[in-house]
């Protein structure tokens, strides 16, 4: 029997070449939760996967004045300054990834608005985790006032040319695997 993550108990579960039989909880934060699978491994031997599941998150395109919006800060982890496509966190009460989307523009930005067109979706760390980064673009904005959460105090809007954010996604300017690829999805266009 396999327990899921709710702790009711089920059948086996089989994904692909995988089978779980059970999990257990590892720890549980606000922000994350770290699982342990016993698992029949593809080869057909016994194993255990562990796996974190987190919030989804969005990333957007802002286009203003035929410039990209990219933000700059400071980022704890990776101990480093980077730029960025603003985004961050869906939230549990977001009714779907363009709300998330718009708020976060709004949040680290001001600008609001505007048309939006969704650039799909991606697995950042499909080893690790199944949360997907939910792409936007956006158009046509209106300027307002930014609201940044208190670990955002020290975010840096930029304006920058969409050929030099292609020069920034090369050469390591913009840190983020997301943004990287919704820059090129954008110029791509």
């Amino acid at each position: 029997m396999y327990r899921s993550p709710t702790g009711q108990y089920s059948p086996m579960e089989i994904r692909g070449p995988w089978r779980r039989h059970a999990q257990e909880v590892l720890c549980g934060t606000s922000r994350l939760v770290a699982y342990r699978d016993e698992v029949t491994l593809p080869s057909g031997g016994p194993g255990s996967y562990e796996w974190v599941r987190v919030r989804d998150q969005v990333r957007v395109a802002a286009i203003v004045d035929g410039r990209l919006l990219l933000v700059e800060q400071y980022h704890y982890l990776p101990e480093r300054t980077m730029w960025q496509l603003p985004g961050g966190d869906m939230d549990p009460g977001d009714p779907h990834s363009e709300a998330a989307a718009r708020r976060e523009l709004v949040e680290e930005t001001g600008y609001r608005d505007g048309h939006w067109t969704s650039r799909g979706t991606l697995h950042p760390m499909p080893g690790l985790t199944p949360a997907r980064v939910h792409l936007w673009s956006a158009e046509r904005l209106t300027a307002g006032t930014a609201s940044p959460e208190p670990g955002e105090a020290d975010l840096k809007v930029r304006h920058i040319p969409l050929e030099e954010a292609v020069l920034a996604a090369s050469d390591g300017r913009i840190g983020c695997a997301a943004s990287v690829a919704l820059v090129l999805r954008v110029a791509g266009r």
